[in-house]
């Protein structure tokens, strides 16, 4: 009976002595140790193994800021749990030392804090060293490492400065107003006139006055030909609601186009019942109907 109690006990010791090591976390730090030197960002791989009870407290992480006169935390970033139970830290440092030759430092040791439960368990994560080489070679004197004052900037020629500017100005003023006249959006000068727009260049010279009743019962045919060709097809004072239909830019203008329109249509075919529209207004509504066929701002 002695000897089966002491082999129980035994099995236990050796049963807990071997799952201990399985509940406790587990450690691995990685880094690249050598290539650093004034102001580069080292990364520190920890990778912590947690038992499914436990995990990292967030709040225990290394906080940014100095931690030697020579080493900065950048920052911290904690990855997600992956299905073996490990997670992934990644500390960035940033150095500010120099020296003189090369040389082996350590990053300081720090602490963590996993939780199981309502209880703490410490995670140690141990230093680690890494070689920290000179920014200047060992050869140079403390008067080739002085620092000195930035050269003073070269003066550019002022005749061949403005020309270049001048030149550059005149370029970008031609590139411009080719792409204005491409584009359709010089009034003065339409790239694709439409009926109207070349009516408007035909008639915008001409004043109310310089014109004989022969040239205003032209400018009126004419007017009514570029109705026409922007809606398609001879017009009627019974057909004029397709004009509209087929050239909605005209739309803002249709009360006094469809007044204009029976004024003319009557001077035409019943002289008897009213009299001609005079020129002015007719050139006034042919250069407002040009604008809006070119879309240009009213």
């Amino acid at each position: 009976m002695i000897r089966a109690l002491a082999a129980i006990c035994l099995l236990l010791a050796l049963s807990a002595q071997a799952q201990g090591p399985r509940d406790s976390p587990e450690v691995v730090v990685t880094l690249r140790d050598s290539g650093y030197m004034l102001g580069d960002l080292l990364d520190e791989h920890v990778r912590i193994r947690l038992p499914d009870a436990m995990h990292l407290d967030a709040e225990s992480l290394p906080l940014p800021g100095r931690v030697a006169p020579w080493l900065e935390i950048r920052h911290a970033e904690l990855g997600s749990r992956d299905a073996s139970g490990s997670q992934e830290l990644i500390v960035t440092y940033q150095i500010f030392a120099e020296t003189d030759e090369a040389a082996r430092v350590a990053l300081p040791e720090f602490r963590l804090k996993a939780l199981d439960g309502a209880n703490v368990v410490s995670v140690i994560v141990p230093t680690q060293a890494f070689l920290l080489s000179p920014g200047l070679p060992a050869t140079l004197t403390d008067v080739d490492r002085e620092l000195r004052p930035s050269p003073e900037p070269a003066l550019l020629p002022e005749a061949a400065t403005l020309l270049g500017a001048l030149g550059a100005l005149l370029l970008a003023l031609a590139a411009a107003g080719y792409l204005l006249w491409r584009y359709d959006r010089l009034p003065f000068l339409p790239y694709a006139p439409g009926p109207l727009a070349r009516l408007w260049r035909r008639w915008r010279k001409r004043r109310d006055g310089d014109l004989a009743s022969d040239e205003g019962a032209a400018l009126l045919r004419e007017w009514h030909a570029a109705l026409n060709h922007c809606a398609g097809e001879t017009l009627y004072p019974s057909t004029l609601e397709r004009l509209f239909q087929r050239a909605p830019f005209l739309a803002p203008l249709r009360e006094r186009i469809e007044t204009m329109f029976a004024s003319s249509w009557n001077a035409f075919y019943a002289p008897a019942t009213g009299a001609s529209p005079a020129a002015a207004s007719v050139l006034s509504l042919v250069r407002e109907s040009a604008d809006r066929e070119r879309g240009v701002p009213c």
